[in-house]
């Protein structure tokens, strides 16, 4: 997310945050590049982490519209993902039902190929998809030349000719988690054992005290944000009945 400086917006970067780290292993490194590559391998182990996948929704993305091929049952991967992107898993799959017009589509549900294999199926309107190995397969196979849209989950896109450029598209308040992670990558390099794991502790929480949680328990997800007015449930008023009608 972006950082405000004066007037000036910026977004921060894998080198923008290095010095921060540096502070927190104490000083005790004075090779930027170490920090920096702590730093990106904090990036892709919390961008990747299916617990904080609702949070980042930064990293979904939209795939290319693909023609289906009449009777063609399974497809290559890479065909559903923009080129250059690495994917980590599918989130659905939207069949257009009126191409090329695509004013019109559903939701695909996913299956399991095992649950596709119990038995063949004539070409009709697909509604199931499903992976095998680096394919993607829809069932009943197409009896006319559907399009279908990926949605994705996005690897962090990192700048692997000079790390330090890679900019950070995770909101704000996770910048202080990535400090601390960074950090603890640092003193595990550094054989200091004891300080990671207090700085584990102080984002994962102790284990042999359940009450005392860690910073990553006080992230809210950004959708429970936006849905709590239908998730939260009224919660009843009672009185208690006394003469005198009060508690």
């Amino acid at each position: 997310m972006a950082i405000v400086v004066g007037a000036v917006v910026t977004t921060p970067t894998i080198g923008s945050l290095a010095d921060e780290v540096i502070a927190r292993v104490e000083n005790r490194v004075s090779d930027k590049t170490r920090a920096e590559i702590w730093l990106r391998d904090a990036l892709l182990e919390i961008s990747a982490n299916p617990d904080f996948r609702n949070e980042f929704v930064e990293l979904e993305e939209n795939g290319p519209d693909c023609v289906l091929t009449i009777g063609l049952a399974e497809y290559d991967e890479a065909l559903f993902v923009n080129t250059g992107d690495v994917n980590l898993g599918f989130l659905n799959f939207r069949l257009w039902l009126d191409p090329p017009t695509n004013s019109r589509w559903r939701k695909m549900e996913s299956r399991s190929y095992q649950y596709i294999d119990k038995s063949s199926k004539q070409p009709s309107t697909p509604s199931v998809w499903y992976r095998f190995k680096g394919t993607i397969g829809f069932d009943p196979p197409p009896d006319k030349t559907y399009q279908v849209r990926s949605r994705y989950y996005l690897q962090h896109p990192i700048d692997d000719t000079l790390v330090g450029v890679t900019q950070i598209l995770l909101p704000r308040d996770w910048l202080e988690v990535l400090v601390l992670s960074a950090a603890e990558r640092g003193f595990m390099e550094l054989l200091e054992f004891e300080k990671a794991t207090t700085i584990h502790m102080l984002l994962h929480g102790d284990p042999k005290h359940p009450t005392r949680l860690g910073l990553l328990a006080g992230r809210i997800k950004k959708r429970e944000r936006e849905d709590w007015r239908h998730s939260r449930a009224l919660k009843p008023v009672k009185r208690a009945y006394t003469l005198a009608g009060r508690y």
